[in-house]
């Protein structure tokens, strides 16, 4: 048998507060009930004149803040790619060193003979950054 305390438990979301009613319902005044139809549909058509000035402002506001944002972004993938660059460039020299060591430690002459150097280009962001 099912019990019949669980069936009815409302959660948050279907739980309406007294603000969120209080916000789809209209101020009913004196006023607001003597209105025709045709009053309530022109009192909304009207609109201030600066609100078109405001959100053209707005408008660019918005427009001026995406384009600092992307201006943002490019300098800081330019940085990433200059210091993947820089890791890439120590690492081949790191390579080149550890041979160059391996070499006089097995008695050869790595001056006299010629060693491999590393012939690759670095890739830009070959390097995975972790911050």
């Amino acid at each position: 048998m099912q019990s019949e305390a669980l069936r009815n438990i409302r959660t948050m979301r279907q739980v309406k507060t007294s603000l969120d009613l209080v916000k789809n319902q209209r101020v009913k005044t004196t006023n607001s009930l003597s209105r025709t139809e045709e009053e309530v549909a022109h009192l909304l058509s009207l609109t201030d004149r600066q609100v078109e000035q405001t959100l053209a402002k707005e408008r660019k506001r918005s427009a001026a803040m995406e384009a600092s944002i992307d201006k943002s972004r490019q300098r800081l993938l330019r940085a990433r790619d200059k210091l993947a660059a820089t890791i890439n460039k120590n690492r081949a020299l790191t390579e080149l060193r550890h041979e160059l060591q391996q070499a006089r430690l097995e008695g050869r002459n790595p001056t006299s003979e010629k060693v491999k150097v590393p012939t690759r280009k670095p890739k830009l962001r070959q390097v995975e950054l972790k911050y």
